[in-house]
């Protein structure tokens, strides 16, 4: 079980799923009734801080595949692109 902003969500995974998710999240786990539960723990760490910029980022990912897919390399897709890139370099630390 998991608490976003909007509802708790009951996830069930099969064999060899893996779920990411903020370390601000509230979670549990039901116990296991059958077999075992074998479980991987980690982190992974942003580069770019701040779920703000992330997401911009992702929408301007989003926006340059979606105009890459309908009209192919244009003026329009290679100013999307630099754009992110530009956004990348300037919010990356590392």
């Amino acid at each position: 079980m998991m608490d976003d902003p909007l509802e708790q969500r009951l996830l069930r995974l099969k064999a060899g799923d893996v779920v990411l998710y903020p370390s601000n999240t509230l979670h549990s786990v039901a116990p296991v009734v059958s077999g075992q539960r074998l479980a991987v723990v980690g982190w992974i760490t942003s580069w770019v801080r701040g779920p703000a910029r992330r997401e911009v980022l992702y929408d301007l990912d989003v926006a340059t595949q979606e105009t890459f897919n309908a009209l192919g390399k244009t003026p329009a897709f290679d100013r999307l692109l630099k754009a992110k890139s530009d956004l990348c370099r300037m919010w990356a630390e590392g």
